[in-house]
């Protein structure tokens, strides 16, 4: 909290039961609870109507946001009010803008937009999000003041004069009231200054500045990943803003997990394959199928410079060649690909269409609707999309059991990170604790006799989140085992299963890229350093006996036969800007690649040869959905 100083000659020693400690500006005032608590304490000016202004106030107490500073207690003393705030022990983002680095400003942009989601969904607005506003807690950024333009307007106060006019909507200079997309713009406009220190509409002088957020473009530094997502919440028009809730859905997915950096050209580190990156969009890190979105399927493949440990096999290649297969070895007469769809499907507040068949092998399983509802839905036994959560990413089980429900928004009420489990046919429902904060779990995946799930760990430090370990789930037991491993700095190469349960994960040393096989000590097994990079939801065909990565060189798809590690098939894709998401059946995959409308997907299913054999899923480019594909029970 900046700026505290003594109190001043005519300053009060105490309101109602706070004792007042320090000055922090005119009439507000640092305190101590009669239980030592810290608190801010707020006089309003003596003009102001006290009643109407503690009645617009009480939504804003009821409000329990993360990401915000809690309404203690309002008052009046006679026929002034007051407002009492959590105190947030840090400084405020002015004091600290451009000097955020590509993690600290996702992580920043997260827990902003986190808390301006929660209150907009109570049905109220900010008002007045700026740099000065946004303080920089010990566990994470917090808004403060929200509500409180709002409260005093409705109090017959004058209209505030806007201290900083640089991070307001022009809608507002142009005398508006505050609406919830005058604060994405106003959220958008201080993330820039976060990053580059200054307003994107930065004049020089005040009237300089006010005519550039009317009538000019915004100067935005480099935001990475973000700009495009930044950008568009600075549209002049606020309905071409995105709301709160689908820049949190967008910005969490697109950032799941960024390291900070890229492997220097040069630097001897293995660059990202092209036909997995850039980001997993649309939380494409909570991985258990497929994880699409409508801006495409990516993945962060930064170096891993972690090696196997000393006392682990390695796995040396068949010596029987590595033929590439050509298109009359592609397709297999006992796994062929109907040609056309069945039906066409649109998924509710998704902009996704399925076009499925029911012959298909793999569907889409279960998903998180993206209208801002974050209804999460999974498919029961006769095939229709069934409610069962909200605000929860679904992960169906093989035998279409039980669903696993990862919360988007963590530590909501504990210390501890949870995992729910709902059973289909009954909804009876389980809660197993994870792991403890600072560490948390992520990317539920199943085994494939549904008995068991395991979700990657990760820590969250000052440069962003690493791997350092697994959970893994027993369902019958509704018991959770954390397991350590050693420092792993490639997030995006998470925990999986292999076909017989055994516990594996992509890694690169620097030299080779490849997968490593765990025991339940943390310890490495076994090593194929040759193989390339694990991708998508299904690393393994439907028998268990073939493997799919992205091959080594980073330009295509390999096949290997996942018992002598000899190569099978190199698939080259159509398009290098394509995501790879996994096997369809055993002699076919799947990718998504552009539409043929500009901005759109689709999913496709490819055979070993690279040709298009059908298209499963048509995505809209302008909605990020998560979407979890998985074989169909029995297939």
């Amino acid at each position: 909290m900046p700026g505290i100083t003594g109190l001043r000659a005519g300053d009060p020693a105490e309101v109602a039961q706070y004792r007042l400690t320090g000055r922090l500006g005119p009439s507000v005032y640092t305190g101590r609870s009669r239980d030592g608590e810290p608190v801010v304490v707020r006089l309003l000016p003596p003009a102001m109507e006290a009643e109407p202004f503690l009645r617009a106030m009480e939504p804003l107490r009821a409000l329990s946001a993360v990401g915000t500073a809690q309404i203690v207690a309002t008052g009046a003393l006679g026929e002034q009010a007051y407002l009492v705030t959590e105190f947030v022990d840090g400084p405020a983002l002015k004091e600290a803008g451009g000097t955020f680095d590509a993690v600290g400003l996702y992580r920043l942009a997260t827990g902003t937009i986190t808390a301006l989601v929660a209150v907009h969904q109570a049905g109220l607005v900010h008002g007045d999000l700026r740099p000065g506003n946004v303080l920089l807690g010990p566990d994470g950024p917090r808004l403060i003041d929200a509500g409180l333009e709002q409260a005093m307007a409705q109090a017959s106060v004058s209209t505030r004069r806007v201290a900083v006019p640089a991070y307001t909507a022009p809608e507002r200079l142009r005398g508006a009231r505050a609406q919830a997309p005058a604060d994405v713009f106003s959220w958008a406009a201080t993330m820039v200054f976060a990053a580059g220190g200054a307003s994107p509409f930065e004049g020089g002088s005040m009237g300089a500045t006010v005519d550039r957020i009317v009538n000019g473009e915004p100067d935005l530094p480099d935001l990475g990943e973000l700009r495009d997502l930044i950008a568009a919440c600075l549209a002049k028009d606020p309905a071409a803003r995105p709301a709160a809730s689908e820049v949190l859905l967008r910005l969490v997915g697109q950032t799941a997990f960024l390291t900070g950096r890229q492997a220097d050209p040069g630097s001897g580190e293995s660059d990202p394959p092209r036909a997995g990156r850039s980001l997993l969009v649309a939380v494409a890190a909570f991985v258990a199928g497929a994880l699409v979105s409508g801006v495409g399927v990516y993945a962060l493949t930064g170096a891993d410079r972690t090696a196997a440990t000393t006392d682990a096999t390695t796995v040396s290649p068949s010596p029987s060649g590595t033929p590439t297969v050509t298109s009359s070895q592609a397709v297999a007469p006992d796994d062929k690909v109907e040609k056309k769809a069945a039906t066409d499907t649109e998924l509710p507040g998704t902009g996704v269409t399925l076009h499925e068949h029911p012959n298909d092998s793999m569907r889409v399983a279960a998903y998180l609707e993206s209208d801002g509802k974050f209804t999460s839905y999974a498919r029961d036994r006769t095939g229709a999309f069934k409610a069962v959560s909200a605000y929860e990413q679904p992960f169906l089980s093989p035998g279409g059991d039980w669903v696993a429900l990862n919360p988007m928004l963590k530590f909501q009420g504990s210390e501890l990170d949870q995992i729910k489990f709902v059973r289909m046919s009954t909804s009876e429902s389980f809660v197993v604790s994870t792991v403890k904060k600072p560490l948390q779990t992520m990317i539920p995946v199943w085994s494939r006799d549904g008995g068991r799930l395991l979700l990657s760990v990760y820590e969250t430090v000052k440069d962003g989140r690493r791997l350092v370990g697994f959970v893994v789930v027993d369902v019958a037991t509704r018991k959770a085992v954390h397991v350590e491993t050693e420092y792993v700095d490639d997030g995006s190469l998470y925990y999986n299963f292999a076909p017989d349960g055994a516990i594996m994960r992509g890694f690169g040393d620097g030299k080779n890229t490849g997968v490593q096989f765990y025991d339940l000590s943390g310890q490495v097994t076994k090593t194929m350093h040759w193989v390339g990079l694990p991708r998508g939801g299904e690393w393994f065909s439907p028998s268990g006996t073939r493997l799919a990565t992205v091959c080594p060189n980073g330009e295509e798809l390999c096949v290997w036969d996942a018992r002598t590690g000899a190569r099978q098939a190199t698939v080259r894709l159509a398009r290098k800007d394509g995501g790879f998401l996994g096997w369809f059946n055993e002699k076919h995959l799947l990718t998504q690649d552009p539409g043929k409308k500009k901005g759109t997907q689709q999913i496709k299913v490819i055979d070993l040869a690279g040709a298009t054999r059908r298209v499963l899923a048509d995505l809209a480019a302008d909605d990020s959905t998560l979407l979890q594909i998985a074989r169909v029970p029995g297939s």
